[in-house]
């Protein structure tokens, strides 16, 4: 049982933390429970009252950091802001969340290079994504009602474009910077990369009279 005196959601967020820190840092397989336990301040019979295994406690990260991820991308869906607002804000919210959250790319480096064998145990990931991909269709809707928007335009290629900029940049920029002989590091360089993905998703989505003329 775990002990009365201890605030069992605060005991696990700081199991998920530790864990998401030794998981991003060594990898699935080089994690050590003991370790974790320890950095939790918290004895390993604990750690398994709430997580039963490794594997679970992976899952648990794992789960943990898209719902991380979603919560950033959320203010996107404001109705106060109009379909192309809509679109760079979570352009941009992608990628600053990325950018604060480094344990991130590593933990879903880490479940890529297990191809994704431990995400298929969770119940809950298709369910963080779902709500930002209808939120997505639906700005794409208005978008391409108000004549903004080309039509027939998928919200997960949509997606997959963007969040795939933002990813690699950041998920590569060590090695990238030694073999482009360019900083990637630079408050400036980031922004003016950010404002390369929104014209790559402007000249995708935007309808043909909307876009700039590139004759000029």
């Amino acid at each position: 049982m775990a002990p009365r005196s201890q605030n069992p959601e605060e005991v696990k967020e700081r199991i998920l933390r530790s864990a998401s820190d030794e998981f991003a840092r060594i990898g699935f397989d080089g994690a050590r429970v003991d370790r974790i336990a320890k950095r939790a301040r918290v004895s390993k019979n604990m750690l398994y009252y709430y997580y039963k295994s490794k594997q679970q406690l992976f899952i648990a990260a794992l789960e943990k950091t898209y719902e991380v991820l979603r919560e950033d991308q959320k203010d996107f869906s404001s109705p106060e802001l109009e379909p192309l607002q809509a679109l760079d804000q979570l352009i941009h919210q992608t990628f600053i969340s990325l950018e604060r959250n480094p344990n991130a790319i590593r933990l879903l480096n880490e479940e890529n290079r297990h191809e994704g064998k431990f995400l298929k145990r969770s119940s809950r990931v298709k369910n963080l994504y779902n709500p930002l991909l209808q939120s997505m269709q639906n700005i794409l809707y208005q978008g391409c009602k108000s004549g903004v928007f080309r039509s027939n335009l998928d919200p997960v290629i949509v997606y997959l474009t963007f969040s795939s900029l933002c990813y690699h940049y950041l998920s590569n920029q060590f090695t990238l910077q030694i073999a482009l002989n360019r900083s990637l590091e630079s408050p400036t360089a980031r922004q003016d990369w950010v404002k390369h993905i929104r014209e790559v998703i402007h000249m995708y989505c935007l309808a043909e009279h909307r876009r700039p003329d590139s004759s000029i």
